[in-house]
């Protein structure tokens, strides 16, 4: 079948040269693309992601979110599984950003680049990948104090249930 699929490229956001091109078959959908980042560049597939219609300079624009969050018959919000690929195409839209993790802001640039084919059963392919991406990641660092009295309180909570004040707990003020 002639023209039924789309070569993407997909940039990160980072110093190093890190990117994929794959070819998707023009019917699939938003999340297709997002379940091929989340298994190819290693990001947390818990995380809220978005992608963002975009314009030859970058700019974020309209949001397309990973989750279905129009209420009753409100459908104004495009969401990840709603819209295919075929249609931002035939709109003349081809460059989007893709964020997951709002926190830690992985960043991808997606570009339609041509239209290309796909045999009949395929509906993904990889064409190309270079570099190995490392999502980004926040930690929570406590310090000693903070780390005592998270044990202490864990110690408190973790007490048996039986004590001399009828089912209450007398608490240190030191901890508080």
């Amino acid at each position: 079948m002639k023209n039924n699929s789309l070569d993407i490229r997909i940039v990160a956001d980072t110093q190093q040269d890190i990117f994929a091109d794959l070819r998707i078959h023009k019917e699939n959908n938003f999340l297709t693309i997002h379940d091929f980042l989340v298994e190819n560049f290693h990001l947390d597939k818990l995380e809220m992601s978005s992608f963002f219609y975009s314009n030859d300079d970058w700019d974020k624009g309209e949001e397309i979110t990973l989750m279905n969050m129009n209420i009753g018959d409100d459908q104004t919000v495009k969401f990840m599984e709603s819209i295919t690929i075929n249609e931002v195409f035939q709109e003349k839209k081809f460059k989007f950003l893709y964020v997951n993790d709002f926190l830690n802001m992985n960043i991808f640039y997606v570009e339609i680049l041509k239209e290309s084919d796909l045999e009949v059963n395929e509906s993904l392919k990889l064409l190309h990948k270079l570099g190995e991406y490392e999502a980004k990641k926040s930690e929570v660092i406590l310090n000693t104090e903070e780390e005592n009295k998270l044990s202490e309180i864990e110690d408190i909570l973790n007490e048996p249930e039986e004590d001399d004040f009828g089912g209450f707990e007398e608490l240190d003020q030191n901890l508080y």
